[in-house]
């Protein structure tokens, strides 16, 4: 059997279309890796059964002296990725049949790191994945074997590794290396057209700065708006050279590696009719088993923190419909009960019992439950996760559990999450190849050909120059002097830069007529981007030291003379701002949303009723339930500081004839914690929680003084009023009501400052304490009745009639009357009341947000809501 060495598969793409040209028959292709299946094919080697990987984790964390022992306590897979980039540098130079030995006597921190890292390399045994088939070759390659392989290499051996060129030494031994020199010299091998070009003369004087400046021609420097742009403007030049006779062979685009310019061109060319080819299919599907597996661990060791467990239930492997899911993640959100359909499935019912009732703080007893699961999940396939897989994975939280059995149950959880990564997986599919196609490829792949054009996208900063490889705990630069200590085969830095700039060079002087650089001015948040660091060394080709400016060599891609370049002004029409109206809908669709299914009509509250004020068009939504469905993260925000105060002070009832002490209020707040809060418990909020109650004990205890030097007493806490007022159903709770011979005081706890109240009250827009009093004089005996607020931010007691002062709190009342403090919201709500009965909602305009705020009301139902933001007009007016 012949075999040709390529680098690439691009060129292999390149080389067996060559040989299908010539009728060859017998003949493979492929790069080094396939070289090695060969070979094993040939020798009947089986693959070892070693995953690399899981013997790099379990060998480093054994190795309890080694340099990495205390950061791979903290962080330990960033401390493997590093051992594993560091020993795959290493083993790249280690001889075939040799390990790594260790320096006698290690007098400096990169010797002593190279010794540990020697010690793990000898601990797994092998090399990583493919190239262990070396190895195992190595040892038997003296055997017998099918047939002979005769290896022809298509490219200069100084580029492989030194095991590489060993396992090539030995088919030279047995007479297999090219053992007809000619065979295949009719595979052509790019030569420029013209040698004397300037494009070669650039590619020639490139680097070197000994060579005389040069003239730029047929060379262009484009900087475009952003990565987009040049995908535009390459896709607009590759449709005018195929117009001007460039036949699509003849032009190739190069981009940078790790973007998503194959992606864009791929997206544009099949736009403007072109075809681009040696692109890699778009394929790739979220890693939902992964996910599912780390949102179960996770909901073990947080048990307060719902969103695991609502992550779970969304996740589309679950035996229900994704509509379920949401309405179970919902309502497990709420703390309401769950439930499925009573046609729902088996594994529906079986899954939603074992999500509910998680496992004992055990390994064996999680695994059993996440077996359970697993055997409940639907059957439908998606691509890239069969059942197989996932059974692999539990195989692999099994192995993960034993390796740190000795830790905490919260410890272990902990490390075995951080070792399931979750992530989109990508397709390893080959790239698509097409004849009379656009050539796509990546910075730093060979160029099997001449071509008339070269693109080259991305010229940016990072990009198209030297980069030295990631060596992992030993810098690139201390391996130049290990290599000495070591005998090693290790390239200097300056050696691994030359080399680079050989390929760089081939590269351009692969291009016969033209070769065209673009980048970016600003990525897509509109930070500046800087050109390559290359561009300094092709300016002193044209430019001397005393005048060197290379960003003389751009222009604007708007701007340019590039022959290539159509540049066409398009007239874009100003869009006519839709003109908003109000709402015109049926009074009996109206009177639906405020119906309940047994024909009662909904109660309005005294949110409801804001909100109404505020905008009718939110006061709809509301009715109607249409809300944002989005999660956000628990954070001790201003409502859930606002829900522990209130249950502080709720708590407080019962308690208010006992001494009042810091160890009372710690009881009542602690218990406010664990049943409205229980996250706020969590080491990373301890800070907040100690903030928070240090507010509270301040408001309470001036509050309880107060009480008690003004013989108030709290007769009733979260009571429920009902009645009507303005010919419609009012419901509310109120916090609190106190007591004082024939006087009530309702009062409701606030956690803001008093200003905003207050102006609310002076301007006459005050709603909640008008129907606070109202519906609590309608439900019971009459007397005195007051209402107000009570601001915890600064103690402030904020009435509607008169109190008097004190020396434990602010007492504060409006100067209007009882009447005016309510006045000009009765009027609106009546008059929006009367709007909702005739079918007709008002649509909010741009001046409302502030005349709210004017008025000492937060206009929340404007601000948080993009429906309504969307429908408000332009036009000035009053609210």
């Amino acid at each position: 059997m012949d075999f040709l060495l390529v680098p690439d598969a691009f060129t292999a793409s390149e080389t067996r279309y060559a040989l299908a040209t010539r009728n060859t028959m017998g003949t493979k292709v492929g790069s080094f890796s396939v070289l090695l299946e060969t070979l094993a094919d040939m020798w009947l080697i089986e693959p070892s059964e070693l995953d690399w990987d899981v013997a790099i984790q379990e060998h480093a964390l054994a190795m309890a002296k080694a340099f990495w022992a205390k950061s791979i306590r903290v962080d330990e897979p960033a401390t493997v990725a590093e051992l594993k980039a560091g020993l795959q540098f290493l083993l790249n130079h280690v001889p075939l049949g040799a390990k790594p030995a260790d320096i006698p006597s290690p007098s400096t921190r990169n010797q002593r790191y190279y010794n540990d890292l020697a010690e793990l390399a000898r601990k797994i045994g092998e090399r990583p994945a493919q190239d262990q088939l070396s190895e195992l070759w190595f040892r038997e390659h003296n055997e017998l074997y099918i047939e002979p392989v005769y290896v022809y290499p298509l490219f200069n051996e100084h580029d492989l590794y030194p095991w590489q060129r060993d396992v090539l030494r030995l088919l030279d031994e047995k007479g297999w290396l090219a053992p007809e020199p000619q065979k295949y010299d009719f595979i052509p091998v790019p030569q420029p057209e013209n040698p004397d070009s300037s494009l070669q003369h650039f590619a020639n004087t490139l680097f070197h700065q000994d060579k005389p400046v040069i003239q730029p021609d047929n060379l262009h420097w484009l900087t475009c708006r952003d990565h987009l742009q040049e995908v535009q403007a390459v896709t607009s030049m590759v449709q005018a050279a195929l117009e001007q006779g460039t036949k699509p062979e003849r032009i190739v685009v190069v981009v940078p590696k790790g973007g998503e310019y194959e992606l864009w061109l791929d997206k544009h060319f099949e736009y403007a009719g072109l075809i681009a080819s040696n692109l890699r299919p778009e394929s790739g599907v979220f890693d939902w088993q992964s996910s599912l597996i780390h949102d179960l661990l996770s909901s073990l060791i947080h048990r307060d923190t719902p969103m695991a467990v609502m992550s779970a239930m969304i996740n589309p492997l679950m035996p229900w419909s994704a509509a379920t899911g949401q309405k179970l993640a919902e309502r497990f959100s709420d703390g309401k009960e769950l439930s499925l359909r009573d046609d729902a499935s088996a594994e529906g019912q079986a899954m939603l019992q074992l999500l509910q009732s998680p496992p004992e703080p055990a390994p064996a007893a999680v695994l059993e439950w996440l077996g359970g699961i697993a055997e409940n999940l639907a059957g439908k396939r998606i691509k890239g996760l069969p059942k197989s897989r996932m059974r692999n994975l539990l195989a692999n939280t099994q192995r993960l559990m034993n390796l740190y059995g000795d830790a905490s149950f919260e410890e272990l959880i902990r490390n075995v999450t951080r070792q399931i990564p979750v992530a989109t997986l990508e397709s390893q599919e080959d790239r698509v190849r097409y004849l009379h196609a656009i050539n796509i490829i990546q910075d730093g792949e060979p160029l099997p050909f001449q071509v008339d054009e070269l693109f080259v996208l991305g010229f940016n900063q990072g990009n198209y120059s030297f980069q030295p490889e990631h060596t992992g705990p030993i810098q690139r630069e201390a391996w130049d002097e290990l290599a000495k200590t070591t005998d090693l085969a290790i390239p200097t830095l300056e050696q691994s830069q030359a080399q680079w700039e050989q390929c760089f060079t081939e590269l351009l002087s692969g291009a016969d007529t033209r070769i065209t650089f673009l980048r970016s001015m600003n990525d897509h948040q509109g930070s500046s981007l800087e050109p390559s660091e290359t561009l300094l060394d092709m300016a002193l080709c044209f430019q001397s030291l005393n005048e060197l400016d290379p960003e003389r060599l751009e222009q604007p891609v708007m701007q340019s003379d590039h022959p290539l370049l159509r540049k066409t002004t398009i007239k874009l029409e100003q869009p006519t701002p839709p003109v908003l109206e109000d709402l015109q809908l049926g009074p009996e669709l109206i009177q639906r949303a405020r119906t309940n299914q047994d024909g009662t009509i909904k109660p309005e509250s005294p949110s409801s009723l804001e909100k109404l004020m505020q905008s009718p068009l939110a006061w709809l939504l509301y009715r109607l339930g249409i809300k944002s469905r989005q999660w956000e993260p628990q954070t001790p925000d201003i409502s859930v500081q606002g829900t522990i105060a209130h249950k502080v002070f709720e708590l407080f009832h019962e308690h208010q004839n006992q001494a009042w002490s810091e160890t009372l209020f710690d009881n009542l707040f602690n218990q406010a914690v664990r049943e409205e809060a229980a996250f706020l418990d969590s080491p990373q909020w301890r800070l907040k929680r100690t903030n928070l109650r240090n507010r509270v004990y301040r408001a309470l205890n001036n509050f309880a003084a107060w009480c008690n030097q003004e013989n108030w007493t709290i007769s009733e806490v979260e009571l429920e009023l009902q009645g009507q007022l303005w010919s419609t159903p009012l419901k509310g709770y109120v916090d609190a009501v106190l007591s004082n011979g024939n006087q009530r005081l309702i009062v409701d706890y606030k956690t803001s400052k008093h200003t905003s109240r207050l102006k609310r009250l002076e301007k006459g827009y005050e709603l909640q304490t008008l129907i606070y009093r109202q519906l609590f004089q309608q439900n019971n005996e009459q007397g005195e009745v007051m209402s107000g607020y009570y601001t915890l931010n600064d103690t402030t007691l904020l009435t509607d009639q008169p109190l008097k002062p004190s020396n434990q709190l602010n007492v504060l009342q409006p100067e209007p009357g009882l009447v005016a403090q309510s006045e000009k919201a009765a009027e609106l709500v009546q008059a929006r009341l009367k709007d909702i009965e005739n079918g007709r909602i008002r649509l909010n305009e741009r001046s409302d947000e502030k005349a709210w705020k004017d008025r000492g009301i937060t206009p929340y139902a404007l601000t948080d809501n993009p429906i309504v933001s969307r429908f408000t007009r332009d036009e000035e007016g009053n609210a």
